[in-house]
């Protein structure tokens, strides 16, 4: 009976599953490294959008921060001027009442002086003449203190306590009365009869 190498059965045995097992383990990681490379490929690009959406943000967040500052400055001179006014007019409300006790004063002395006047004394009549041709316009209207301005002033012999008829296209409007003014300006308050008038700039002014 001849011999059987039994090495030579058991080598094919052998190899062949070792190969397929090799070639398994191959297969295994190389698509193990492609999902890992597909994997690396995905979260590279997640964030460079990110890194791009926050750019976006970053450069909204300093726009927005530009606009702010803007905006705040503006307001800041918004308030700076608005205080600015708020002084001026009062100001002005303080020259007003320095006029008005002025004209008191002056009210109370003509008392003081007729009231030493003797009382036998006949005054001549006086007449009062008209003054014709001293005309002027309203430059502006403040309605909530209820005076005007006219480019009227001492330089046409204008005086605290004359009275002005207002007349629009020649139509009687109302009166005012000087309480303040300058060489060509005055200051005039509107007069109880008529503060529901609504004056306006370019009305006409006569000396009664």
């Amino acid at each position: 009976m001849p011999k059987v190498n039994l090495n030579a059965l058991a080598r094919p045995k052998i190899f062949w599953p070792v190969m397929v097992i090799l070639l398994t383990l191959c297969i295994t990681f190389y698509v193990q490294k492609e999902k890992e490379k597909s994997i690396r490929i995905t979260k590279e690009t997640e964030l460079l959008r990110t890194v791009e959406a926050k750019k976006v943000v970053e450069t909204k967040l300093t726009e927005a921060e530009k606009q702010i500052a803007a905006r705040d400055e503006q307001i800041k001179l918004s308030l700076d001027k608005l205080e600015k006014e708020v002084i001026a007019r009062k100001d002005l409300e303080a020259q007003l009442v320095t006029v008005m006790r002025e004209k008191q004063d002056l009210a109370s002395q003509i008392e003081e002086l007729a009231a030493k006047l003797p009382k036998n004394i006949e005054l001549e009549q006086i007449v009062i003449k008209a003054s014709s041709g001293l005309k002027g316009k309203i430059l502006s209207y403040d309605k909530d203190n209820n005076f005007v301005v006219t480019d009227l002033g001492s330089q046409n012999n204008l005086k605290l306590g004359d009275i002005l008829s207002v007349y629009r296209n020649d139509v009687f409007i109302g009166r005012v009365q000087i309480e303040k003014f300058e060489g060509t300006s005055s200051a005039a308050v509107v007069l109880s009869p008529w503060k529901n008038v609504e004056f306006k700039e370019n009305d006409v002014v006569k000396k009664l």
